[in-house]
């Protein structure tokens, strides 16, 4: 019995589907890579998995149990993660503001007191000699990236 199964996923964005009938099984300590063109349904099968699409039709099951994931609150709860194709943060807010949407604790319920202060985001910006400016106002290099997400963790 696979660990984590989708059975049947089906996804629309009004007559557009973009899931149909979609299948996936992952056993315990197993890592997959969904290929394929780009509108494939690659991501939105993802987003669904990771609660932040509903899905029209179809199951989720978890260790065997059927589980309705409703937002990524719940995924996490439920040990589910998701690296994000693109880079998903809040332009019109500070790094530090942006901070607290990365749960300190990547297992286990997400709590209101998990998430890092304003002093704790601040001192991770200044042993990395980061600015707390807009993230709008410069340009993030893919090594400047690559540091913020190992700040989060």
């Amino acid at each position: 019995m696979a660990y984590l199964e989708m059975r049947g996923i089906t996804k629309k964005f009004g007559s557009v589907v973009a899931n149909d009938h979609v299948d996936l099984s992952v056993e315990r300590g197993e890592i997959h890579a969904l290929l394929g063109e780009n509108g494939a349904g690659k991501s939105t099968l993802m987003n669904v998995l990771y609660g932040m699409y509903d899905y029209y039709d179809g199951e989720v099951l978890l260790d065997g149990k059927p589980l309705h994931i409703k937002s990524p609150r719940d995924a996490i709860a439920n040990g589910i993660g998701m690296v994000h194709q693109h880079f998903m943060l809040i332009p019109a807010h500070t790094v530090v503001e942006n901070i607290p949407f990365y749960p300190s604790k990547p297992k286990g319920r997400p709590r209101k007191d998990d998430q890092p202060t304003k002093q704790d985001s601040q001192e991770k910006l200044e042993r990395l000699r980061m600015e707390n400016k807009l993230l709008r106002d410069f340009l993030l290099s893919t090594e400047r990236k690559r540091e913020m997400d190992t700040m989060f963790l």
